[in-house]
Formats: C-alpha cells, sequence, structure tokens
C-alpha cells in the first residue's frame, strides 16, 4: 500500500512539472476568472513553462481581465492585477522579440492604457487616491503623452494632500503644459503647487506662459502679478499691469495694484494717480482708500514733526504755514478713512489715524468717540 501512495504521490508531482496552460485559455475564454488565474500562477511558477512568451502573454490576459471585470467580483482577486497584466506583456517580449505572442502582448500592452485609466477613475471615484495614482501612472508609462492620465493622476496626488507628492503632481501637470493645455486651470494648479515646493522661478515660468497662452484671464494674471511683487520683480510687475490695463482700463483691482507698486517704488505722485483711478471706478476699494489715506496722512505726519523739531526762530518764520499744509494733507485723508471706518468699524489700522486726525482737525467729540472705540478694541 505504501508503495501504491508513493507512486500515486509522485505521479502528481510529474502531473505538476508538465502542467501546461490550457486549461488555463479555456477557463479565461470561458470567463472563469478565478481559476484562470489559480492555473495560469501554476504554469508560470514551472521552469519548463515560465520561459515560454505564450505563458506569460496568456498571464497578461488572465490578469487583465481580473483589473477591468465590470462586476467587482474577480477584481478581488488581485488588487494588483493592473500592474501583473503590465509586467506579465513586458516578460512575454522579453523572453521570444519577434514571436507572435511577443507581438500580440505589444498590442494588448498598448490598450491596457485604456484599462488603466478606467481602473483610475474608478478609484478616483471611490476616494481612493493611492489606487487612483498608481492606476493613472501605469497609463502614462504605457502613454507617455496621454494627457487624461497626466491630469488625473496629478489631482490624485494632489487629493492625497501629502506635500511631498507635489513634485509628482507637478511632473504630470507638465505633460498639460507640454501639450499646450487649453484649460487654464491646469496652469493655475501647476502654479499654486510650484509656490508650496518654493520653487519659485519656475512657478514665475509657468506664469508667464499662461498669460502669454491666456491673455485676459484674470486668475493668471493675478497669479504672476503676486509672484513679480513677492520676488521684488516691481518693473515686470508694473509692465504686467500696464499691459492688463491697456486691454481693461476700467479694472479696479489692476489700478490699485498699479497704485501699490508705484508707492513701493517711492513714485508717489503715480501711486496716487491711479489709487485714484481705482477708486473712480470702485469708490469702496478698500486697500485703495487706506491706501491713499496713508499717503496723505504721511505728508502732514512728516510736517508736524518737522514742526516739532524747530527752534522758536524758525517756528516764528515758517510755523504756522506748515501748520496749516500739515491740516490741509490730513484733511485729504480723512475721507478714505473715514470710508473704511464706515465699511469696518473694528479696524484698528483706521482708527488710529482717524482719532489723530480728528484731533488736529479740533473735532473733539469725534476723536473722544473713535479714542473710545480703539480702547474697547484693545481690550479684546
Amino acid at each position: 500500500m505504501k508503495k501504491v501512495l508513493f507512486f500515486i504521490a509522485g505521479s502528481l508531482v510529474i502531473g505538476n512539472a508538465t502542467a501546461q496552460i490550457g486549461p488555463a485559455i479555456t477557463s479565461f475564454s470561458s470567463g472563469k476568472l478565478d481559476q484562470a488565474k489559480t492555473q495560469i500562477d501554476n504554469a508560470v511558477s514551472n521552469d519548463k513553462q515560465n520561459t515560454k512568451s505564450k505563458t506569460w502573454f496568456y498571464r497578461g490576459e488572465v490578469y487583465r481581465g481580473i483589473a477591468s471585470d465590470p462586476t467587482g467580483v474577480y477584481a478581488k482577486l488581485d488588487t494588483n492585477a493592473l500592474q501583473v497584466a503590465y509586467e506579465s506583456y513586458r516578460k512575454a517580449q522579453e523572453l521570444e522579440p519577434g514571436s507572435t505572442f511577443a507581438k500580440q502582448a505589444a498590442e494588448k500592452q498598448t490598450e491596457l492604457s485604456g484599462v488603466a485609466i478606467n481602473k483610475g477613475a474608478e478609484k478616483f471615484s471611490a476616494n481612493d487616491y493611492p489606487a487612483a495614482a498608481r492606476a493613472f501612472e501605469l497609463a502614462r508609462q504605457l502613454n507617455p503623452k496621454d494627457t487624461v492620465a497626466a491630469l488625473y493622476s496629478a489631482y490624485a496626488y494632489i487629493n492625497m494632500q501629502q506635500k511631498e507628492l507635489y513634485p509628482k503632481a507637478i511632473d504630470a501637470l507638465q505633460v498639460m503644459i507640454d501639450n499646450k493645455t487649453t484649460n487654464p486651470a491646469n496652469y493655475a494648479t501647476m502654479i499654486d503647487l510650484l509656490q508650496a515646493t518654493e520653487n519659485t522661478d519656475r512657478a514665475i515660468s509657468v506664469a508667464n506662459k499662461a498669460v502669454e497662452a491666456f491673455p485676459d484671464n484674470k486668475d493668471l494674471r493675478d497669479k504672476q502679478f503676486n509672484l513679480y511683487v513677492a520676488t521684488n520683480r516691481t518693473d515686470e510687475a508694473k509692465a504686467n499691469l500696464l499691459e492688463a490695463v491697456k486691454r481693461e482700463p476700467n479694472n479696479a483691482v489692476y489700478l490699485k495694484n498699479l497704485g501699490i507698486l508705484y508707492d513701493q517704488s517711492g513714485e508717489k505722485a503715480k501711486a496716487i494717480e491711479f489709487y485714484e483711478r481705482a477708486l473712480a471706478v470702485d469708490p469702496t476699494s478698500y486697500d485703495a482708500n487706506f491706501n491713499l489715506g496713508v499717503l496723505h496722512y504721511n505728508k502732514g505726519a512728516d510736517l508736524s514733526k518737522k514742526i516739532r523739531d524747530m527752534d522758536l526762530k524758525q517756528y516764528q518764520k515758517d510755523g504756522k504755514r506748515l501748520e496749516g499744509e500739515a491740516k490741509e494733507h490730513f484733511k485729504k485723508a480723512l475721507p478714505y478713512f473715514e470710508r473704511n471706518y464706515k465699511a469696518n468699524t473694528k479696524d484698528g489700522n483706521v482708527l488710529e489715524p482717524l482719532k489723530n486726525i480728528y484731533t488736529v482737525l479740533d473735532r473733539k467729540t469725534d476723536a473722544e468717540r473713535v479714542d473710545k472705540e480703539l480702547q474697547a478694541l484693545s481690550k479684546k
């Protein structure tokens, strides 16, 4: 009896060693992917079968079927089926280049890109962003110029909300830029990512390309402007905005921003000009009102300091005249601060100069009221 058992066991080993892939092909053709998977896995573990391109081609077919299973039943057999299919097709090509099965594997490998995109979309919709990214990356690997795969892989990485993955998203979005994307949002997203990774020079380069591609897009122009300001490229920022104002002479934001640039570069007269132009379009512009108020206020404050530093002889000569000039500047500043006060009664940066102006203009009641509001604000 022991001999018989030994003989049967030995026969089983021999049978396994000479396993053919025919059963796997039959099961696959019949749609029995669970059986096909077991059978093809046995075949590739067989030293005689795993050197043939046919074996690896059909392994690719079986795993592609698992990955693209619309019912979701067989997809659970291997969550990494897509990658296994890809590697199997590649193995088929490497083992016997030029063979029939190697050629078929190359064709199927190309088709696998569409399967990968569908799988990525499925995982993306389920908020499984890591799996989605893997699928989209495989699609990109299969077809490097595929803009759909590139775009969605970028957003899969972004949605993982891990800063260390931003370079991968940037790399994917670069494909969109290189292919001259028709969606300005792709440029905007890439600029934001580059800024988040402190790659400012590249962000400016992309912003310049973006504005060139979409000259009328306000969001992209604003991003370009902010980058210029952040990097102290004032001349470039001015040129950018002056060009924008030519197209949109009544854009209050552009006019206000030009005022800020001239203000920062010490060209106060030009700053006043553009702040006033901005307010002519939008009288409620908080920044334009505040900055214009500050310009006039500072002129009055400078004169007041000059008066305080005078000796008696100088004061008798020029004091009264300069006091009059200082008051005029404070009067000019007043309406701009009052507009902002009306918009926000809790802004200490507005309340402080308002109190001082009311004091200089001898409006005691108003000065006391604002002073009480300032004190209340400081207690919070």
